[in-house]
């Protein structure tokens, strides 16, 4: 199925562009979620203008993203675990309760936007990256302590 794309789908195409798709993958997903249309001959002719309003939602978006990714910069999240006695912790510091962390702080973001090589397993500092667009995204600082039993 022909279909032109509203928004830049990862390994499909950019926004604008006429591709050709699986018309599974383009009822089921791509129309019903907006992004994408069909590429009949009256959206042909409004693929300029097609662009030009999926360049301003996306303007308007990163600016959103920004903002998101300053206010990560300035947070730091403390989880406190307990560890042995070498300072490896019993559970982990997972992307999920990252994710948690930053909707608690309403800076709300997906579980794939947090951006950790594997779960945090020992005290300490670090940082994870919170991407929210290959050229958009924040740092936050993680502090894991140790739990002290009462």
């Amino acid at each position: 199925m022909k279909i032109i794309l509203t928004e830049t789908i990862d390994k499909v195409g950019k926004v604008g562009q006429v591709v050709t798709v699986k018309d599974g993958f383009a009822r089921n997903f791509l129309i019903p979620k907006n992004f994408a249309i069909l590429a009949s001959p009256a959206n042909l002719k409004r693929i300029t203008e097609i662009e030009a309003e999926a360049k301003a939602k996306t303007d308007l978006r990163n600016v959103e993203f920004r903002l998101k990714a300053q206010t990560i910069n300035d947070l730091e999240a403390v989880f406190t675990r307990r560890a042995d006695k070498d300072g490896r912790l019993f559970g982990s510091v997972s992307d999920i309760d990252i994710m948690h962390f930053l909707e608690q702080n309403e800076v709300p973001c997906t579980k794939n936007q947090v951006i950790i090589e594997h779960p945090i397993k020992n005290l300490g500092e670090t940082e994870v990256k919170i991407s929210f667009t290959n050229e958009i995204a924040g740092r936050l600082r993680i502090k894991v302590e140790e739990a002290v039993d009462g």
